[in-house]
């Protein structure tokens, strides 16, 4: 009976991470440390042997996964149809909100230093230049149209797209969904799992998967070796985000002062969320040290 309730934890914690990354301003990688399964999950998809090893706990974890994100999906693709400024602006409400939390994680072990300022300003103005072109339609990813069969080019462009979202899906602080709003590719994703279109949830699933598995490592040994300098880019790419999903219709406008009540309901949730994180934590390390 405790070996079936430690994987009723394990599809739960999984749950509540799919349906954090489908939020942007909400980080999965923060749910895992909460449910104190952040260091098992790093450490189970850090190589071949190791997933093998903790089959039985992926497959728990992912099913969770999964269906938190399919769940969340048709509510806030709903939610963009019918309030696509107000929506908006409350993820960017949660972005901003979420700003001293990453600070926060970044300097646990030590202080930000003026050399921090340099990748942070780095990756801010690669962040806007990135979505000034997209708006342009200089750069363009071509991944907002219409898919209704197999288009090979379209796939491997999701592919890379999820796989570069999912690297971001696991570090605590950072929301994987705000990089898939950067990609432009949030709402094609939103809108495919809200009407079951596996030609492109299927491309995005075997993306996401890779970016995970391979992408754990990796961030485990950057953050390892200069914590401070990867959280100043990660800080540089959540402030330079704020612009870059600024929605249409954004203006002197009525939908716009709507919006930015939505904008301060979303500091304020992105705030209490993170005080139940640190309740959260406090908890867990008190369990571990019983």
């Amino acid at each position: 009976m405790k070996g079936f309730a430690r994987y009723i934890r394990y599809f739960l914690s999984g749950l509540v991470f799919g349906t954090a990354n489908v939020i942007p301003g909400v980080s999965g990688g923060t749910m895992l440390v909460i449910f104190g399964v952040f260091d098992r999950l790093t450490e189970s998809i850090s190589g071949i042997k190791s997933i093998l090893k903790n089959l039985p706990f992926l497959i728990a974890f992912g099913l969770g996964a999964g269906s938190g994100i399919l769940i969340s999906a048709k509510v806030i693709s709903s939610m963009f149809e019918m309030f696509g400024v107000q929506t908006n602006m409350f993820f960017i409400g949660l972005i901003l909100g979420g700003i001293p939390l990453i600070y926060k994680i970044g300097t646990t072990e030590k202080k930000a230093k003026p050399l921090c300022v340099l990748p942070f300003v780095i990756a801010t103005a690669v962040v806007i230049g990135l979505s000034v072109l997209d708006r342009l339609d200089i750069l363009s990813l071509g991944l907002e149209e219409s898919v209704t069969g197999f288009d090979l080019v379209f796939s491997l462009k999701l592919i890379g797209c999820a796989a570069l979202a999912a690297v971001t899906m696991i570090i605590p602080g950072i929301s994987g969904s705000f990089v898939m709003m950067l990609l432009g590719v949030y709402e094609t994703i939103i809108g495919a799992l809200k009407d079951l279109n596996f030609w492109v949830i299927i491309p995005f699933a075997i993306g996401a998967v890779l970016g995970i598995i391979l992408g754990a490592k990796l961030i485990s040994m950057l953050i390892n070796k200069n914590r401070l300098m990867v959280y100043s880019v990660l800080m540089g790419l959540v402030v330079g985000s704020v612009y870059a999903i600024l929605p249409e219709g954004f203006g002197f406008n009525l939908d716009t002062g709507y919006g930015f009540v939505c904008l301060i309901f979303g500091v304020i949730a992105s705030v209490l969320f993170e005080r139940i994180s640190d309740d959260g934590e406090k908890a867990v390390k008190s369990d571990a040290s019983l």
